[in-house]
């Protein structure tokens, strides 16, 4: 099924559920339509905003992840301590304040083990460093770098699958009566053909069953959280992002995060759980992960993975099912969940790619990202606009979307990584792209971020706060929403309006804002401080929105 038509269906079932019908019962398997129809948009009821006291969390994750923004680092890529031409942990140590200055939470590295691939997805080693990125001094000299500095760190955690040049695999292919047998999925008696994740033979799968295997998987995470051996499961990683989720049995899941809140109770789980149907994440909520990525929301808002130009953020569709999604997983998912919102990573194109370029939609999307309710996350390099597409092979299919960070204009400089640079590469010199040539430059857009992730974090209700759209009449290319935090503790009640323009065009549209209390409200552009016309009481707000726009409006009472 279309991809789109698929999400649609979903998200259509979703919001009905979200507005309280009675007619869908629980166990309704999804509406489908033809890959050739196309779903005709509907008046979808607005729920009023009720402020209720938030019930106590099913789900109770550390709220250092849900109160934080997300950092995900490609080591190899990032910058390059030792000028050999690959980044390596005393690179990110290195850079932790540029981090720092996107107000980032927490760093997610990509795997750091030994690997005979360069992205790392099939570990040889799962208790040392790959000598390209360093030794395990210098990992446990960056997490002490990086707690200093109040970042976290979360650590790739590929237990799906090892590499077929792992010494267990090597130890049991061929030979039934290997001590590690068992621990691989074979298809044949003489242990010659196995399962393998993605039906690539260098990345045989694990046998999940065998307790054995799932007793390594707590032995690599204790070692990891105790780096420096002396049994305080706070020196180490903080938490671990599970790949592949979904094609590793829940009960492993379940077992992991058992012990390590019985050795660290701030301790994390992130679960990658690749399926655009918010129904099927419920369940991975389930004494397992704390937090999940937000897939659902990703393939409303960027498309296909694969291509570019053909998503809502590229003005190519109507954000219309980007809003019942959050709409739909408010309902849908335990109390206390938490979520992670993206708009690209290692295994997509990049946004900067998907938007064509345009700098005003990148600004919008990020606008979007830091103001929806989760954790968001930044894919490195996304902050300067760094493009990606995925490539054509032979011999390089994802190292295009995983080129090094810029740092300089010139693209040459200390720190600089050059391991991938051939000459159809999507980032060149002089192309606008770099820290260095953004970095405290006006209305760049990596200044937007840190702007956008300072205000994010100084206010409850872009934080934490509820979320409510606003019903939109003049252009379906506009999405709209409120954040609203009430008083407490001293602070003072916040409301925030978000406007969204995905279109090409200015457009002039009218909203209706559902609220617990009537206005009238004073507008003032928070990015900007230009004040905006009031919000009536009780009556349509009328703006003029530029095309490819977003705008953060602050709502309080004149």
């Amino acid at each position: 099924m279309n991809l789109r038509v698929r999400t649609w269906a979903l998200i259509w079932l979703s919001a009905l559920l979200v507005v309280g019908c009675s007619t869908v019962p629980a166990a309704t398997s999804l509406p489908t339509q033809s890959p050739t129809q196309t779903p005709q948009p509907t008046d979808t009821p607005q729920p009023s905003i009720v402020y209720t006291p938030t019930p106590e969390p099913v789900v109770d994750g550390p709220t250092w992840f849900s109160e934080g923004i997300l950092y995900e680092i490609l080591v190899r890529s990032f910058y390059d301590s030792d000028g050999d031409g690959t980044g390596d942990l005393t690179g990110v140590a290195a850079r932790l304040d540029y981090v720092g200055s996107l107000h980032a939470g927490a760093i997610w590295l990509l795997p750091i083990h030994p690997s005979p691939s360069y992205h790392g997805y099939d570990v040889t080693d799962y208790l040392a460093v790959d000598p390209d990125y360093g030794t395990l001094e210098d990992m446990r000299a960056l997490v002490r770098a990086a707690h200093e500095k109040g970042i976290r760190v979360i650590l790739d955690l590929v237990v799906n699958h090892t590499s077929d040049r792992h010494p267990f695999f090597k130890d049991a292919k061929g030979n039934p009566q290997s001590k590690y047998s068992d621990w691989y999925l074979w298809t044949n008696d003489a242990h010659t053909a196995y399962q393998s994740f993605g039906g690539y033979k260098t990345m045989p799968k694990l046998n999940h069953e065998n307790p054995e295997v799932v007793d390594y998987v707590l032995e690599i995470a204790r070692f990891w959280m105790d780096l420096d051996g002396d049994g305080d499961y706070t020196d180490g990683v903080d938490g671990f992002r599970c790949d592949v989720a979904k094609e590793v049995p829940l009960s492993t899941w379940q077992a992991l995060r058992k012990e390590m809140r019985g050795l660290n109770p701030d301790s994390f789980l992130l679960g990658e759980v690749w399926d655009m149907n918010a129904r099927n994440l419920t369940k991975w909520y389930d004494e397992a992960f704390d937090a999940l990525f937000n897939f659902p929301l990703y393939g409303s808002l960027a498309g296909s993975n694969d291509a570019i130009e053909d998503s809502a953020l590229a003005g190519a569709d109507e954000p219309k099912m980007a809003r019942l999604t959050v709409l739909a997983e408010n309902s849908l998912f335990p109390p206390g969940y938490q979520i992670v919102q993206f708009l690209n990573n290692h295994d997509t194109d990049r946004v900067m790619s998907d938007v064509g370029g345009d700098w005003e939609r990148a600004r919008t999307a990020a606008t979007l990202l830091l103001t929806l309710p989760g954790t968001p996350m930044i894919y490195y390099g996304e902050e300067i606009g760094t493009k990606g597409t995925k490539g054509r092979g032979n011999p390089y299919w994802d190292e295009y979307r995983r080129e090094p960070m810029d740092w300089y204009t010139a693209e040459a400089g200390s720190g600089m990584a050059s391991w991938f640079k051939p000459g159809d590469r999507n980032n060149k010199p002089d192309d606008g792209i770099s820290v260095e040539e953004q970095s405290g430059a006006d209305g760049s857009l990596l200044e937007h971020y840190r702007s956008l992730a300072a205000l994010r974090l100084a206010h409850p209700a872009l934080l934490r706060g509820s979320f409510a759209t606003a019903k939109v009449t003049g252009s379906e290319m506009v999405l709209a929403y409120t954040r609203h935090a009430p008083a407490s503790d001293g602070s003072p009640e916040e409301l925030f309006l978000v406007l969204l323009n995905m279109d090409y065009m200015a457009q002039e549209v009218s909203l209706e804002l559902s609220s617990a209390y009537a206005g009238p409200f004073a507008a003032v552009d928070v990015l900007s401080g230009e004040a905006w016309p009031d919000v009536p009481a009780g009556a349509p707000y009328a703006v003029k929105l530029p095309a490819r726009s977003g705008i953060v409006l602050q709502l309080s009472r004149p």
